[in-house]
């Protein structure tokens, strides 16, 4: 993974970036969701936003935690040297 150099060095860096990972992803999801339709103030935005959230499966988030928890394994047993997923 790029940026991961020398992470041996800092305990819990490799974890706390796969966490930042199922925070981006789920902030994507989110975001591809509210502005499918033109935003038209603060209250349609919040509605929207409220509404995305909403459409988060336990099984969505278990999934993503999965396959952060294999990239994640997959890192250790490489060293963290860079491989194509």
């Amino acid at each position: 993974m790029p940026g991961l150099e020398g992470v041996d060095q800092y305990p819990g860096h490799l974890e706390a970036q796969m966490s930042l990972n199922l925070i981006f992803s789920c902030g994507r999801y989110i975001k591809n969701i509210v502005y499918v339709e033109k935003i038209r103030n603060i209250q349609h935005l919040q509605d929207r936003i409220t509404s995305a959230i909403e459409t988060v499966t336990r099984d969505m988030i278990q999934k993503t935690w999965q396959e952060i928890e294999f990239r994640l394994d997959v890192s250790r047993a490489t060293k963290v040297a860079h491989i194509e997923m």
